[in-house]
């Protein structure tokens, strides 16, 4: 169906419309069981905050089917969690339960950690040079195995070459058997650090 699809860049008045696929591409993702709004707001800021960005759209008849946020982005999610932590503290506070949910409560940890490490900085580790990543891919269930995802994914490759890289990279959930055999099918290769696989993986674009 790659002949029926349009893909250009997303603007802000696509947001709701990238919220709503997220929320049907990712039903237990921690963002997700933090609602639809804690959803926008996130891509709002990948969209508008200080990043070097690519966001891509692909549309079907006006409907946007897949999407995909790639390039270098700068605190995407420790600015996240900072410009919006009242927000997400008073979500939290009146929905109660969301403590008692795995995946939330593991996420609120790692948040808490995050914003007390932007709070009081530390010295800088040494400079490396800047990677093209793929941050955020998502297919809507009913375009899964339609070509989708892989026309998104050659756009972002592309983009990377026109922009100097030499490879790009994304992590994945280790859970995520559809998108890590995608993925493995794309040409990308597994990263081990001490020969274990914690999600990273890499694609030479020479």
């Amino acid at each position: 169906m790659k002949a029926e699809l349009e893909v250009r860049e997303l603007v802000a008045g696509d947001l709701f419309g990238v919220a709503a696929l997220h929320l049907a591409a990712f039903p237990r993702s921690a963002l997700t069981n933090l609602g639809g709004e804690a959803v926008r707001r996130y891509y709002e800021w990948l969209l508008g905050g200080p990043h070097d960005r690519s966001a891509m759209g692909a549309f079907h008849q006006g409907e946007l089917v897949a999407f995909l946020f790639g390039g270098t982005f700068k605190g995407a999610m420790t600015g996240f969690l900072h410009r919006h932590r009242w927000y997400l503290a008073r979500h939290v506070a009146t929905h109660p339960w969301l403590v008692f949910t795995p995946i939330v409560r593991s996420r609120i940890g790692l948040a808490l950690r995050l914003l007390e490490r932007r709070r009081r900085p530390q010295a800088p580790p040494p400079a490396s040079p800047p990677t093209y990543g793929v941050l955020a891919i998502a297919v809507s269930p009913r375009w899964q195995g339609l070509g989708a995802g892989r026309l998104l994914m050659q756009c972002a490759e592309a983009d990377a070459r026109a922009r100097g890289f030499d490879r790009i990279q994304l992590t994945v959930s280790a859970w995520n058997k559809q998108a890590i055999e995608f993925y493995l099918r794309g040409g990308w290769t597994k990263v081990l650090h001490d020969g274990a696989w914690s999600g990273l993986m890499i694609k030479p674009l020479s």
